[in-house]
């Protein structure tokens, strides 16, 4: 017999936890890695496509711009990830109406969040089975820096060096710190942490590269041609 106290998705349990919390935090680690990095000179994203075979890689994007300056990826169920996508498309074009540019992150990540952090209270409503990636700029003392931010399944978040979702994701995270460099360096330790971990033979369809570089200020998605070039430069080193 099941002597569980039935509850609503929002109210804690007698142990005091949101069970609901609980599973989409499981969902979201049970989801394909991605892994990220922070140096000086700019934020690296990468993401693994563990795709059925009959699907078309090359349109599927699991690392996306959200505007110019910020990029994002995820861990966890995409349907979910497509809502927070355009929630967070929505937010920054609504900043950039109101205040003539896009938000820096931290001002827009701690606005995400709260509307993340809604579905872990309001009724009828569950958390995201997601966990994000978000890199973008900074301002510190007058001057842009990059930064790397890891956003979990309750709305929580932390800038972080390194930041690795996903299947396997502490022993990837573990994986970067070890090797952490400049930007071009990352790009490398971050696709070398998927292939290592990914737990199947990997080639560049099956990863998403995105780089926010800070003396341009801006966010860039790879292109298939130059996600070749990096996986051919890996095989070179």
């Amino acid at each position: 017999m099941n002597h569980e106290l039935d509850h609503s998705f929002t109210v804690f349990s007698s142990e005091g936890k949101l069970k609901q919390c609980d599973h989409a935090l499981q969902a979201a680690l049970n989801g394909s890695l991605s892994a990220g990095a922070s140096a000086f000179n700019g934020c690296v994203l990468s993401s693994l496509k563990n795709l059925p075979l009959l699907v078309r890689s090359e349109l599927i994007w699991k690392v996306n711009s959200i505007c110019p300056t910020i990029g994002i990826t995820y861990a966890g169920l995409q349907p979910d990830y497509r809502i927070l996508y355009d929630k967070a498309v929505r937010m920054v074009e609504v900043y950039k109406d109101a205040y003539g540019r896009y938000p820096y992150l931290d001002v827009f990540v701690h606005n995400f969040c709260l509307k993340i952090q809604e579905y872990t209270q309001k009724g009828g409503l569950r958390p995201f089975g997601v966990m994000i990636l978000i890199c973008g700029p900074i301002l510190q003392n007058d001057t842009i820096k990059p930064a790397l931010y890891q956003i979990d399944t309750s709305g929580s978040f932390q800038m972080l060096k390194v930041g690795s979702v996903g299947k396997d994701s502490d022993n990837a995270r573990k994986f970067v710190e070890r090797r952490l460099e400049s930007v071009d360096d990352n790009i490398f330790n971050c696709v070398g942490a998927i292939r290592e971990f990914a737990g199947f033979s990997i080639g560049p369809t099956n990863v998403d590269i995105g780089v926010y570089f800070s003396d341009k200020n801006v966010f860039k998605v790879y292109s298939r041609e130059e996600v070749n070039e990096v996986f051919d430069s890996i095989l070179v080193k």
